[in-house]
């Protein structure tokens, strides 16, 4: 499937992802798509800024979440 459809249904997304709503739930481990993405570029030699904000923002989270638990 071409990207342009994803992208064209993203843009009707009305709902928090589940791992959004995991962690606003006070979720200690989710799984981690955003490492996945992180990981798959750097083998690659490509950097992402956006997907290692997402990743520092989810360590964040989720750090917040352990210790609140």
């Amino acid at each position: 499937m071409p990207f342009e459809k994803y992208a064209a249904a993203a843009l009707s997304l009305t709902r928090p992802s589940s791992a959004a709503r995991a962690l606003a739930g006070g979720a200690t481990h989710i799984e981690r798509t955003d490492r996945l993405v992180q990981a798959a570029g750097a083998q690659t030699g490509m950097r992402l800024d956006a997907a290692a904000t997402a990743v520092a923002r989810i360590d964040a989270r989720l750090a917040a979440n352990r210790r609140a638990a």
